[in-house]
């Protein structure tokens, strides 16, 4: 039986390494995989990252929008029909991503939760979620590390969206909470104990 699995968290928080971890480690246990990222490679992914990287600024809504349409073709892409054809999906950011991020311009006058829903009748859930957890200037010193930043990458800005996630993490039961702040073995065992622990299998 396919799982989709997410990985969450602000910017520096580990994900890349730890989804190739985590991938590695299902191929070996003869599970078939497809490793996806948000916002993809398409039209819509890659107006985002520009715009981030090189301005003009976008509008919240703006954003959000651009969003929102890049997940529709990934979703109607990619992960449905990885799922129909019983792979799990390991995938890098989803819409609790887009709740965390978009409701912490307080000029969208949206809720996590409110975003969330925008999701409802067409996203698939995530079977687990991820979120691997850290103190912002942890995060941002780890992101000037790899060299310049983006727009979403603004200190005050990732504080409202760390808050976001802990926040939705919370009241989401798929959510599990892994702390970050560590070296990356140990991360990448809580990782796969969660994993392991979900599919209730072990190997």
């Amino acid at each position: 039986m396919s799982s989709f699995l997410v990985f969450e968290g602000i910017d520096g928080a580990g994900k890349s390494s730890q989804i190739e971890a985590l991938v590695s480690r299902l191929e070996s246990c003869g599970r078939r995989v497809r490793r996806l990222v948000e916002p993809t490679d398409g039209p819509h992914g890659s107006e985002l990252r520009r715009r981030a990287r090189e301005g003009p600024a976008m509008t919240a809504q703006d954003e959000l929008d651009l969003f929102l349409a890049d997940r529709r073709e990934n979703v109607s892409q990619n992960v449905n029909p990885a799922l129909a054809a019983g792979e799990d999906v390991v995938q890098d950011r989803s819409y609790f991503s887009t709740a965390a991020y978009q409701a912490a311009r307080p000029e969208l006058g949206l809720t996590p939760d409110q975003i969330v829903d925008l999701h409802a009748d067409w996203a698939p859930s995530p079977d687990l979620v991820l979120l691997l957890d850290l103190p912002v200037d942890v995060g941002l010193a780890r992101v000037a590390r790899r060299g310049a930043g983006d727009a979403f990458e603004e200190e005050g800005r990732q504080r409202r969206v760390r808050a976001n996630f802990l926040a939705l993490a919370e009241r989401t039961p798929a959510f599990r909470r892994i702390d970050a702040d560590r070296p990356a073995e140990e991360v990448a065992a809580d990782v796969w104990a969660a994993v392991e622990a979900h599919l209730q299998t072990s190997c």
